[in-house]
């Protein structure tokens, strides 16, 4: 199936690949006829096969298994299990910045809540007008 996706990528010249997966019976490509999320990390997928004289259609599913890069905005109720692929220091750094956005934002509202004095001191009518 591998080799089905890096052939059409590169023939058709796409960043994307198209998934598709042969025939169990003929070995025929089979095409993508509908598909439906099942959650957030499944799609159950109904595939055609392309030989008119096999006609077998049947489902498929597509399912995230685990995490190669961990997401910048990752949702809180997707759970995948992290790959061996990332490193404990990478985690460790994400889960630090986690921490540090917290921190800047908090600065951010305080600073937002904080008055400035943007005019003089001597009051409304000290003669100056405010920049």
């Amino acid at each position: 199936m591998s080799e089905n996706l890096h052939e059409q990528a590169g023939e058709a010249g796409n960043r994307y690949m198209r998934i598709t997966i042969e025939c169990p019976h003929c070995g025929t490509r089979c095409v993508a006829c509908d598909s439906r999320a099942m959650s957030k990390t499944m799609r159950e997928i109904t595939y055609r096969c392309r030989n008119w004289r096999c006609g077998f259609t049947g489902v498929a599913t597509l399912e995230f298994q685990r995490v190669l890069v961990l997401s910048s905005i990752p949702a809180a109720d997707v759970s995948l299990p992290l790959s061996r692929h990332i490193r404990r220091g990478q985690l460790a750094l994400a889960l630090a910045d986690e921490d540090n956005v917290a921190d800047d934002e908090a600065t951010y509202v305080a600073n937002l809540h904080t008055p400035t004095n943007d005019w003089g001191t001597g009051g409304a009518m000290s003669g100056a007008p405010p920049d």
